[in-house]
């Protein structure tokens, strides 16, 4: 079982969560992590995160958030965390939350 972390920041303090697999917008919602949302359907980018740490914990993107992320010009290391799929298994996953417009 994955450790997810969200690193705190502007948008409120650390949240660390137990998580299995599945969709990280449920972890998000069931740790109250400090990420924003809006559309949750990979049409704004709100809820745009960095990934410091873990990255082989995630699915690769699928084809709607691929699309939108290469359409912000966004690095590799960011991903949406409405679309993205936690994998089963242990480790550590820390993630940052963007504000603002930057890719």
């Amino acid at each position: 079982m994955p450790t997810v972390v969200f690193e705190d920041g502007a948008l409120g303090p650390a949240v660390t969560a137990e998580a299995g697999a599945g969709r990280l917008i449920d972890v998000c919602d069931d740790a109250r992590a400090p990420i924003v949302f809006s559309c949750r359907d990979a049409r704004c980018a709100t809820c745009r995160v960095e990934v410091v740490e873990g990255e082989q914990l995630l699915e690769p993107p699928a084809r709607g958030e691929r699309d939108l992320l290469e359409r912000l010009g966004a690095p590799p290391q960011l991903r949406l965390a409405c679309q993205a799929v936690l994998r089963a298994g242990p480790g550590l996953i820390r993630l940052r939350g963007v504000v603002g417009r930057e890719g």
